[in-house]
C-alpha cells in the first residue's frame, strides 16, 4: 500500500543528495561532468527521468 509512496519519498531524497554532492565540486569538475553550478537540479532530474 505504501510502496509507491516510499519510492518516490527515496527517489527525492536520492536526488537531494546527489544535488549537494555536486554543488561541493568545482567549477572545472562540473564542467567535465556536462553541466554548470546554475543547471545543478536540471541535471540531476533530466539523469533521474532516464
Amino acid at each position: 500500500m505504501f510502496e509507491p509512496l516510499t519510492r518516490k519519498f527515496t527517489d527525492w531524497r536520492l536526488r537531494r543528495i546527489a544535488i549537494r554532492k555536486l554543488h561541493t565540486l568545482d567549477d572545472r569538475l562540473l564542467n567535465d561532468v556536462g553541466t554548470s553550478r546554475d543547471d545543478i537540479a536540471c541535471f540531476v532530474a533530466a539523469a533521474a527521468d532516464c
